[in-house]
């Protein structure tokens, strides 16, 4: 039985989850689940129901022109965007941003996204415009956000028109309205591409191509992986199994699915995988109306090692823990101090990516040896080409997992009421 799997953009090893004294087991139905599972998903995708999966091979070029033409366009005569939007709409792209951007200093233009609609987040905005003229980048995908719309409405007294790039519906919605009755710039979300897989769209791209970002590099690591999965066959391919592993632990009572990278940059693909598993997983079965799905969780490693490694190993056994480390050749080295600490001086022997890394393994095999289920993932370099593969497998394998639970992965039934009642309210 295949566990392990290294691919472009980075190794996924789920030995972990399988070789516990009391985990999980293969069944014996395994290979007619992972065939129909791949096959209703490939159905999906092949019929352009869902389009995430396709859209790295068949993006249409015009679309990608105008993205990098537009950013171009912007930063040469701005001095910086805001960005606004939520869930979907942020995490991707902001994420992204944090990994690639924002720790070094590949850019020159700065980007400050607004998402939570609070006084907090709008007096930084009103900071970050203060003396420099900024361009605006409005994101959602219906239009009609409403924390979105609020948060735009109350700083448009701020901000230059002309600098106005809405990025919606290609049909429909309140910015596709403006967008055309006010003559402002506006990019497309593919209508079959739902916000939370939007990512690699122009959601995710033009953020990043007004920063400097190679976005093609990109797209050509999410293909990379596309052409991956698809020449490999359902037994053996590693989003199924990624899949199927964590659903197999949620049925045997470990629901908390913890997803834990050992890298600041990356602490925003945490919370951007919760999202992507909580909204596509946590609904009722189409067959019985029996409500499933696991609940994700990020954290951060090393930091909420200190704080959860104890929970993990001695509290209840309900949960699992996913590792995200980075092999980074071009981290700093420990600095010898300039006192004398001759017990610890061994720490000077190490860059500060070994030393996350290690921390990691350590963890894992403490873990272990408590029997708590854990899988690793090892990102191979911090890259557009690395994550853009790394996400769109994320993406992918959520979706099977859709599959194998038995719910549409693409809907958020759950979430509307709450939409609607909030605009009754206001």
């Amino acid at each position: 039985m295949k566990t392990s799997w290294q691919v472009d953009s980075f190794n996924l090893d789920l030995t972990s989850l399988w070789n516990l004294t009391k985990g999980i087991s293969l069944q014996s139905e395994h290979r007619t689940l992972f065939d129909t599972a791949w096959n209703n998903f490939k159905k999906k995708s092949d019929s352009s129901l869902i389009g995430f999966f396709d859209w790295p091979a068949h993006c249409p070029q015009n679309e990608f022109a105008k993205i990098l033409s537009l950013s171009q366009t912007i930063s040469k005569n701005f001095e910086g965007a805001i960005c606004i939007g939520i869930g979907g709409s942020y995490l991707g792209p902001a994420a992204l941003q944090e990994a690639l951007v924002s720790c070094s200093s590949a850019s020159h233009f700065p980007v400050l996204w607004v998402s939570n609609a609070d006084d907090g987040t709008l007096l930084r905005a009103k900071h970050f415009l203060k003396n420099r003229r900024a361009a605006t980048v409005v994101i959602s995908k219906s239009g009609v956000t409403t924390e979105t719309l609020a948060a735009w409405f109350h700083l448009s007294h701020e901000l230059d028109p002309t600098g106005y790039v809405l990025i919606t519906d290609p049909e429909k919605g309140e910015l596709r309205r403006l967008s055309r009755t006010e003559n402002w710039h506006s990019l497309a979300i593919p209508p079959n591409i739902g916000g939370r897989f939007s990512v690699l769209t122009s959601v995710g791209l033009f953020p990043l191509a007004l920063q400097g970002v190679d976005v093609q590099e990109l797209i050509k690591g999410a293909r990379a992986m596309r052409e991956h999965l698809l020449a490999t066959s359902p037994q053996e391919n590693p989003a199924v199994w990624f899949a199927y592993s964590k659903y197999l632990w949620d049925k045997q009572g470990h629901s908390i699915q913890y997803f834990m990278p050992y890298d600041s940059r990356l602490k925003l693909i945490g919370d951007w995988y919760v999202q992507l598993w909580a909204e596509s997983l946590g609904k009722k079965r189409l067959d019985s109306g029996k409500s499933v799905g696991p609940n994700p969780v990020a954290a951060l490693g090393t930091s909420d090692q200190h704080s959860l490694l104890q929970l993990f190993k001695e509290g209840p056994q309900t949960r699992i823990v996913g590792f995200l480390d980075l092999l980074d050749e071009q981290s700093s080295s420990v600095s010898k101090p300039r006192f004398s600490s001759p017990s610890f001086e061994y720490l000077c022997s190490h860059s500060f990516s070994a030393l996350n890394r290690l921390a990691s393994h350590s963890t894992q095999e403490s873990l272990g040896n408590a029997q708590v289920p854990t899988y690793r993932i090892t990102l191979k370099k911090l890259s557009p080409y690395h994550l853009g593969g790394l996400l769109f497998f994320l993406e992918t394998a959520c979706a099977i997992a859709g599959e194998i639970y038995g719910v549409n992965a693409f809907d958020q039934p759950g979430v509307e009421e709450t939409k609607l009642l909030l605009r009754q309210k206001l």
